[in-house]
């Protein structure tokens, strides 16, 4: 159950990022979770597909990496993903 509330929160903070960056599709993105969790780069890919279809699609990449932080905390490292052109 909490790992179901952990990728809400990354799902809604990736959305938020996306949009305030205008990144129209991600195409890698890094997220540090701590030892404990249980939110792996399967779960979180199919999440966000489920979830964020607008901003992924099949070649957007997921990788986790494992760091000391608190139970329930995700850090958004790194994300890659093709932007909205500039408008003049």
């Amino acid at each position: 159950m909490h790992d179901m509330i952990l990728l809400s929160k990354i799902s809604r903070t990736l959305s938020e990022c996306c949009s305030s960056n205008k990144i129209l599709k991600i195409g890698k993105v890094v997220i540090a979770v701590n030892s404990y969790s249980h939110v792996n780069e399967n779960n979180l890919y199919d999440y966000l597909r489920n979830y964020n279809e607008d901003i992924t699609d099949e070649s957007t990449e997921v990788k986790i990496e494992i760091e000391n932080l608190p139970n329930q905390m995700a850090i958004i490292k790194n994300i890659e993903g093709y932007q909205y052109e500039d408008e003049k």
